[in-house]
Formats: C-alpha cells, structure tokens, sequence
C-alpha cells in the first residue's frame, strides 16, 4: 500500500520514451466503422471492477464480501454495488464485454477488450496534494492509475512488436477518465474541513483531469469519457452523516437532499465542463464527450415514482449500525426500488438510468456517447 502511494507523489519524465512507444503502436488509422476495439477506464469505487479487493486480499474488505454482486452476478465481484456499474453498460452497448480490472487480469487474453484501473478510494490528487493541505492521506490516485496505464501499454507494445499485428492500440480505444475527484472532497468533508476550503480544491481536482487527458492525447488517445460528480447531497450517507449539523434552508424541498452539497457538485461540474470545452478547441481531432451523471441521477431524486425508485433516498443493504458486507448486515428485497445501495454507492438500477442517458442522451454532450460510434 506504502508503494502505492509513493506512486501518487512520482513525477516521472517519458516524453522519450514516448516517442518511441508511439513508433511501435503507431498513430494513423482508426477502428473499422468507427467502432471502439477497447476501453480504457479510470476512477473510483463507482467504477473499480476489482482492482481494490485484489490488492486487499490479505486484509478482506466487506466488498467482496455478500451481498455485494447479488443483483447480476449472483457473488462478489469487487464492484461497490449489488450488480453493474456505468462502465459495464457503457462496455456491454460497443460489444466489449470483458474489460478486465488490471490487478485481476493474469494473462494478455484477459486484456483483449481493454483494462480498467479504477480503484475504490481513489483519489484525483496525490498525497502531496493532501499533506500540504493539512491531511494526512496517502491515497491510491490517479497517478497511480496513470503508472498502471503505462506499464500495461508498454506490455501491449512489446506484444505488438513480436507480432504481424498492426493494429492501433489507443487510436481505437475509448477512455473512460471517471469519476474521479470526489474522494478528494469526501476525505475532507469526513475529517471537518472547512466547506469554503474543500471548495478551493475544485480547481486543482479539474487540472489533474485535464492534464491527464492532455497526456492520453499526447499517447495517441482520440476519443474520452470524462464523468461529472454524482449529487452527492442525496447520499443516505451525507443525510446522516451531516443532519443534525443542518438547518431547514440546508435542504432542497423538491428532492429532501442536502442542497449545499449538490451545490458544490454543480460548481465542480461547471468547472470541468468548461475546461473539456477548452480541450475540445485545443484538440478538434479528439472526441471529448461530457457524461452527466448529475442530471441524470436527479432526474430520480426530482421524480423518483416516474422511474420506480420508491426509496429514492435510502440504502438497500447495511445501516448506521452493522454497515453492508458485514455479518449481519439487513438487506433490502428489491434494490431496483433504491437510490442507494449500501449508503454511498448506486444501485445497479441507478447506474443503468445514468449509463442510458449518457449513452443515448440526453445526458451527454456534445452529443451522446453512442453516437460516437455507430453500430457494426
């Protein structure tokens, strides 16, 4: 874990071998019909399919532990939720059924569709980032993810290279940079830092996401998925958790979610949709689509009978006192009926509600991810 970290705090220089990478993958040509060939995804627990309980296995986490996996899988797969994820859906509508979390995957087979780095706790800054912002955290970050990245490029270069195959690795792949960011705002948020401070971080949470696509462009990547921040003022986690701290006017009376909260990640939204509009000119032969996921998910919390989420505001699995993946933890009958499945994270039946509308709109833009590559 202690190697990890340091990671976080890396500041490696490889514009040379760069160079040289590209040579071996090569930079012209596109996927047949315009159809991605892999996915490359980054972010956190609501995007991780197994990397966190790999690493942890000496030390179980309650994700891997039922009832996680319950909905679709029938086990524990290393997803913070009863079933899919976002990444799931958005793999299963371009056919790329097997993106392999990156510490599970054990041989080149498993990788053939692409590699997900995601990992649950993750954070978009490093630990410097939070020592010099008074917090003791050694995060698994995106710089981690970053090294992953690299190290399992350079893999497929050396295969490539011993091989016939000429076929463009990153031209044709879709990145899926998040979510990633919110943890740097829960960690504070957990440990009483001020409000206006947590939003001073804002800003560098953005440019750690807007140099990292800078980066993936400068590798060859040519189209991305960037997610905004969930509304994480509906959460059964921060209505607990920051209630009894709140008065009336804290509260939104259209959803009876934290209105502060959302606010902030509205303010968040807006700075990384502006800063992806500001790629975009920088780079009009890449494809930069913003995903949604706030409206998409409010679009539950404002009428969440229309959609069939009559416990909108609660969680399925766990409580204040036995929390979900522990022995005796109470569990829901129905998740699809939740807006949360074990006070932090979706359910499955959320997710597919903000995976449809960032793939099919209208909760994406430009336009909606599927649009980006038509059907085969």
């Amino acid at each position: 874990m202690r190697l990890l970290a340091d990671h976080c705090s890396s500041s490696l220089s490889l514009a040379l071998w760069w160079s040289l990478l590209l040579v071996v993958l090569g930079s012209s040509g596109s996927p047949a019909l315009g159809c991605y060939t892999r996915i490359f995804s980054f972010g956190d627990s609501l995007t991780d399919t197994g990397n966190y309980i790999h690493l942890t296995a000496r030390s179980p986490s309650p994700y891997g532990a039922p009832p996680y996996g319950r909905t679709f899988f029938g086990r524990p797969s290393g997803r913070a939720s009863d079933g899919r994820l976002v990444i799931d859906f958005i793999a299963q509508e371009f056919g790329l059924t097997n993106v392999t979390a990156i510490q599970v995957g054990t041989a080149p087979g498993d990788f053939q569709h692409g590699a997900n780095f995601a990992i649950i706790s993750a954070t978009a800054n490093n630990g410097s980032f939070f020592a010099g912002n008074g917090m003791d955290i050694t995060p698994f970050c995106l710089d981690t993810q970053m090294i992953w990245f690299r190290d399992h490029l350079r893999q497929l270069a050396q295969q490539q290279n011993s091989s016939s195959s000429s076929n463009d690795v990153l031209s044709g792949a879709l990145v899926a940079l998040g979510e990633i960011g919110g943890n740097d705002y829960n960690f504070a948020f957990s440990r009483g830092v001020p409000r206006d401070k947590v939003r001073a971080f804002v800003p560098a949470v953005v440019d750690k996401l807007a140099g990292a696509i800078e980066e993936l462009i400068g590798m060859g990547a040519r189209a991305f998925v960037v997610p905004g921040n969930l509304p994480f003022g509906c959460a059964p986690l921060y209505l607990q958790r920051f209630r009894a701290a709140g008065a009336w006017w804290d509260y939104d009376p259209t959803t009876g979610c934290l209105a502060w909260f959302n606010r902030f990640a509205e303010y968040h939204n807006q700075l990384l949709t502006a800063r992806l509009d500001k790629l975009r000119r920088l780079h009009p032969d890449v494809t930069i689509v913003y995903a949604d996921w706030y409206g998409a998910t409010m679009r539950i919390f404002q009428a969440p009978g229309k959609l069939g989420f009559t416990n909108a505001l609660l969680s399925c699995c766990g409580n204040k006192t036995v929390p979900c993946g522990r022995p005796g933890c109470p569990v829901c009958d129905d998740p699809s009926t939740y807006g949360s499945w074990d006070g932090t994270h979706p359910t499955e039946a959320v997710y597919k509600v903000i995976a449809d509308g960032v793939l099919h709109g209208p909760y994406a833009s430009p336009v909606p991810l599927a649009k980006t590559c038509p059907p085969t």
